[in-house]
């Protein structure tokens, strides 16, 4: 699967919030990196990130751009949008809607499944957006 193929399925699957669907377009080693969640391995990993992401953010939706490819590494644009009324990464439910955007660096295997996947985005708008602390507050 290339980088166009995947960013439709997976925005599919996260739109519709199928865990099943997101696993399915991986493979083990299934290595994943993001500044939110530290390094994961595995399928079982992937799998239980997909359903925090979804128990934390009910109406989550995901649109992703594919950005290119060159050999087995694309990038893709992805963008999430939605209302954090669960709890997740530690953070209790705020109510808040979100709209945060990161860059997807997605290593394929020779059969087109995603084998790892190292996510970059601003942590500090996204914890912004969850909590609404802007970081001047002193109380």
């Amino acid at each position: 699967m290339f980088i166009q193929q995947f960013a439709t399925a997976a925005a599919a699957a996260v739109n519709k919030h199928s865990v099943e669907e997101v696993v399915g377009l991986w493979r083990e080693p299934a290595a994943y990196d993001s500044p939110l969640t530290g390094p994961q391995q595995g399928l079982a990993a992937l799998a239980a990130r997909e359903s925090a992401l979804f128990d934390g953010f009910s109406d989550l939706t995901a649109t992703i751009q594919p950005l290119g490819q060159v050999d087995s590494t694309g990038a893709a644009l992805v963008r999430f949008d939605g209302t954090h009324d669960g709890h997740y990464a530690g953070i209790a439910s705020s109510g808040n809607t979100i709209a945060i955007e990161m860059v997807a660096v997605v290593t394929f295997d020779d059969e087109g499944y995603v084998i790892g996947e190292r996510v970059f985005l601003d942590t500090a708008a996204v914890l912004r957006q969850l909590t609404g602390y802007d970081g001047t507050s002193t109380t």
